[in-house]
């Protein structure tokens, strides 16, 4: 299957569960255009990744248990996020190999460009 066809269910999932809009499983699997076993599929994968999902008998919907929210995408780090990644470590590439990976033997050599 498609990876962004797989994406935009989960969005789509994700989207009518904020509204408790998603009707019985078999009703959520008409909507989605899958079969009501991928729809438990699906949910069971979000619940892994920490969705905190349930299911109302009354309303006959899935719902969040609290406010979340859902991201599959990619964006660009802000200068705090790029140091919390690198792991607190200068960002130059040969601070970073030799400080936080250890390859002490690698020379680098940079050139000013005026």
């Amino acid at each position: 299957m498609n990876l962004t066809k797989y994406f935009e269910r989960f969005r789509r999932l994700h989207r009518l569960i904020s509204k408790k809009a998603t009707g019985s499983p078999i009703e959520l699997a008409s909507k989605l255009d899958l079969s009501e076993r991928a729809v438990f599929e699906y949910i069971r994968i979000m619940r892994e990744i920490g969705a905190p999902i349930s299911f109302c008998p009354i309303r006959r919907s899935y719902y969040y248990e609290r406010e979340v929210r859902f991201d599959i995408g990619f964006r660009e780090l802000d200068d705090k996020e790029v140091t919390d990644v690198d792991g607190g470590c200068n960002n130059t590439s040969s601070t970073f190999l030799t400080e936080c990976v250890g390859y002490s033997h690698i020379q680098f050599k940079y050139e000013e460009h005026p």
